[in-house]
This record gives structure tokens, sequence and C-alpha cells, in this order.
């Protein structure tokens, strides 16, 4: 049996379907933008083990939202866990999202951080494989369900819930919920805790090729991916400049005194487009070179007039190492 489309119902299904590919290239922009955050955020924890907290209140913020208070809080010395690569965002992210669906607006999500030595009354009440030195992850929340409806959350009644379990589990840990009528939940992750000498590898390989003591400029409009990335290069010697948009880029670079040696900067923003302010920031500048960033995908980038040809790029989400690596080619010159 065929259907034959009038012409005006054609033009009407097409139109659906070219809004639908605008809310996919968005979901897709903004996804690959959280990503990076969230785990560049989780990378530069687990990497430089930070006394500041922001670390992980910036990343987590895109997340919570503003209508939801976030706490953050490291009650013990900085210790050493170690996970597959992505893990430990993938595990942060997926409690961070329970705690939200919890609580809406105007609730309270709690992270706590600290080192415990677990007996062996501990390692049962908790499931542990065995006693001895963990690190604790506790993320807590104001939500008014029960503790039979968080009981039927827990593993595995939820994807999230279950992939955290997953992850915890394979890596040697356990994790533990405790609820109450009214007064939400609290997930404890328990890892265990390594010492400096037994890592087989550094916590940061490379590092010194990565380094550098060059001037960037970073100009992203998303705030917390762009306060990682000024992370990032202030941990591998750089100074960093930054700017939400266009305009800010230009009064920061005309009141900059001295060399600007990068410019990263998305290609996709509001007001003036990432390649045409390159084009006006290394105008009179010729030693200045730029490394563009994207969450959206090749395809649609070049809608907006952009090609790989068009310079040195890096696609979000990217972890750590691959920007320092990537800021280290194209300040050396190398192809991207």
């Amino acid at each position: 049996m065929t259907t034959r489309v009038e012409p005006p119902q054609l033009a009407i299904l097409l139109a659906d379907n070219e809004r639908l590919r605008a809310l996919a290239a968005s979901v897709i922009h903004d996804f690959n933008n959280f990503a990076a955050a969230i785990g560049g955020y989780s990378e530069l924890v687990l990497q430089r083990l930070a006394s500041d907290d922001e670390h992980v209140r910036a990343g987590v913020r895109l997340l919570v939202g503003d209508g939801t208070r976030l706490t953050v809080n490291r009650h013990s010395a900085a210790a050493i866990v170690e996970l597959p690569p992505g893990e430990f965002e993938q595990m942060l992210v997926n409690l961070v999202v329970t705690a939200r669906e919890a609580v809406g607006a105007g609730g309270i999500i709690g992270i706590v951080a600290d080192t415990v030595q677990v007996d062996e009354a501990g390692r049962r009440a908790a499931g542990l494989p065995a006693a001895g030195d963990y690190v604790r992850l506790a993320v807590s929340d104001t939500g008014r369900r029960t503790s039979e409806t968080a009981g039927s959350r827990v593993f595995p009644g939820g994807y999230g819930l279950a992939t955290v379990h997953d992850i915890v589990t394979r890596n040697g840990g356990a994790v533990s919920v405790t609820s109450g009528p009214g007064a939400g939940s609290t997930f404890e992750v328990y890892l265990p805790r390594l010492d400096n000498a037994v890592l087989e590898r550094p916590l940061m390989p490379d590092v010194d090729l990565h380094h550098g003591s060059e001037t960037v400029l970073v100009v992203e409009n998303e705030e917390p991916v762009r306060e990682m990335i000024v992370d990032v290069l202030s941990l591998h010697g750089y100074t960093a400049l930054a700017a939400g948009d266009g305009e800010e880029a230009l009064r920061v670079a005309a009141t900059h005194r001295g060399a600007l040696d990068l410019i990263i900067v998305d290609v996709v923003m509001p007001g003036i487009s990432g390649e045409a302010l390159a084009q006006r920031l290394t105008a009179g500048r010729p030693g200045t070179r730029v490394l563009y960033i994207s969450g959206y995908t090749d395809d649609l980038i070049r809608q907006h007039g952009f090609t790989l040809a068009s310079g040195h790029f890096l696609q979000k989400p990217f972890s750590v190492d691959d920007l320092a690596r990537k800021v280290r080619e194209v300040l050396r010159g190398r192809v991207a």
C-alpha cells in the first residue's frame, strides 16, 4: 500500500523534520558541553586531588540547576583511588542526577569525600570484599521520597544507580544507601584507597611534555567549560585569560600587555563567530595561534562556514590530557 503525500503535507513534514534536526543538534551540543565540564572537572579532582572543592562544585552545577543548593566538602587529606578513564565522572553524574530528581527545586544536594578505615564489622555492613582503607564519596539529598521508594530505585531498580553499582563493584568497592521518610537519602560509595608507592603509572602521564609558560586566551560562552579549560591551563603552567563572548575577548585582548600566544575559541557563539573573532584577534599578531573547539558535530559546524581546514580543532567533550596535548601541539606548530 502506497500513501501519497500532497505538496502541502510534504512541506509540513519537511518543516517538522528540520525542527527535529535542529532540536537534536541543540541537545548534542548541550550534552557535549556538559560532558566536557563534568569530565574535565572530574579528572582534575582525581589528578590534582585539589584542596579547593570549587573544582567539584562548578562541574556539577550544570546538573543541579540554579534552584537547588549544592554543598561540597572534603573531610580528610587527599587520597588516591584508581578507576578506568571516564568511570569516575560517569559514577558522579549518575549519583547527582539521582539526587536532583529526588529534591526538585529548593532542595539541597551534598557531596562529601573522606577516607575511612573499615574494620570487619564495617566490611560486613557495607558489603565490602575486605576490611582496610577506603575512600568514601557520599552524595545526599533532602528529597521527600520514603525509604520504600528509595529502596525500589536501588540496584538494579534504576539504570543510573545500576551503572554506579557496576563501576564500584568492578573496582573492589561497594555502594550503600540510607533513607528515611521525609529525610532524603544518602548514597555512599566506598573505593579502595591506594598508596602512592603502589601506583604502576603516574597519575598524570607525560605531564612535563604538556607543560608550558605561554599566554592563552580562552573564549567560551559556557561558563563551566570555560573555567574548566582555564583550570587545566593553569595547572600546566600557562597564563590563562578568559572571555565569555567575542566582544569581551576583544576587550581582554586590547587591555592585555604582553604576548598572546594562543587563542582557544568555540566555533559557534552568540554574536561574533569563533572564526571571525580569531581573524580579528590575530590581525597584527602574526605569531598568535588558534585552537577551535565545539560541541557540535562536524556536519553541523560546517553549516556555520567552518571546516577542519580552517585550523586546529578539538571536539568536545575532551579529556584533560587531550586538551593539554593539543595545546602543546598547536603552540609547537604541529599539524592538527
